[in-house]
């Protein structure tokens, strides 16, 4: 059993995944306008990962801009300061604007995908005395919705981090289980790679990020993906904000990751095909948050 406790190697992450109240989230102006075909994703929802046809691969494992990444539904979610609750973070405080964060999920029957992209006008990939470098992080919670929104509730409770930075192409797989006990996986299972895209008008650059594991990589505080309902979290760093540790954009609470496709919604039979005259059973039944304009989750088109 591992023990959790402070690492000197990962000192700067001791506050890293500090999650955001609801009421400072929604406090803030949001500083990007939303795009009007991808799906609403608020605190307790639950979404599903879309299955990828077995011979059905990304050009590369991480491919952030594989044609795939167009076809399975896209979600999005507003990320926004995390309180200053460590006396570090005080001293360099500036709440800035909310923005969305946009992610994907697939699964193939070997791997579990995660993208994300948000909009940053400037790409930093060094860390120096004054230059920060920008990044992502997708947080698990192991045992429960319950599991403190705060890195975990001790070892009982703890989460599993996936930590991309931009300086280097090694995701880091971390476990915390507490404030201040940010711990390295013995083994690295977590994969990814990120790309930067240039627009015409710099307020539109964006950053696409995949981070990717097997499924069956499941060992000591790493997230179970074979089936099942992951809490899930996200944080990223805009460097050119100064932001890094604890000074960071996060979602506001669990958004709840069923790791197994969405069944097919049920079809009418020919000889049931008529209007009910009850215009709530048109409705077909479906789990997770779906929309008429993009492809619903676990479809693959």
């Amino acid at each position: 059993m591992m023990r959790f406790c402070p690492s000197k190697k990962l000192a700067v992450l001791a506050a890293t995944l500090l999650l955001a109240t609801s009421s400072v989230a929604f406090a803030q102006k949001i500083t990007t306008e939303p795009d009007p075909t991808v799906l609403d994703v608020h605190a307790g929802d639950t979404v599903h990962a879309s299955k990828l046809p077995d011979g059905i691969y990304l050009r590369e494992v991480n491919d952030p801009d594989d044609i795939i990444w167009a076809r399975i539904p896209a979600y999005r979610t507003l990320v926004s300061a995390a309180p200053p609750v460590h006396a570090s973070t005080k001293l360099r405080f500036e709440p800035k604007e909310a923005q969305y964060l946009y992610f994907q999920l697939a699964r193939t029957s070997e791997r579990f995908y995660v993208r994300l992209r948000w909009q940053d006008p400037t790409e930093n990939r060094k860390t120096d005395v004054d230059a920060f470098r920008d990044g992502a992080a997708i947080q698990l919670a192991l045992n429960g919705v319950d599991t403190s929104y705060m890195m975990g509730t001790g070892p009982k409770k703890p989460v599993n981090i996936w930590y991309w930075r931009a300086d280097q192409e090694q995701v880091e797989d971390l476990a915390a289980g507490g404030y201040g006990s940010t711990t390295m996986l013995p083994e690295q299972l977590v994969t990814g790679k990120g790309v930067y895209h240039v627009e015409r008008n710099s307020s539109d650059n964006e950053w696409h990020v995949v981070m990717s594991r097997k499924l069956a990589s499941a060992g000591e505080y790493q997230a179970g993906l074979k089936s099942g309902v992951i809490p899930i979290a996200f944080a990223i760093w805009q460097g050119a904000e100064g932001q890094r540790d604890g000074n960071k954009r996060v979602s506001h609470s669990w958004i709840l990751v069923n790791v197994l496709p969405a069944p097919p919604a049920p079809q009418p039979s020919p000889s049931t095909s008529q209007t009910p005259s009850n215009p709530e059973q048109a409705k077909p039944a479906s789990p997770g948050v779906q929309s008429k304009d993009v492809p619903q989750a676990g479809q693959f088109y």
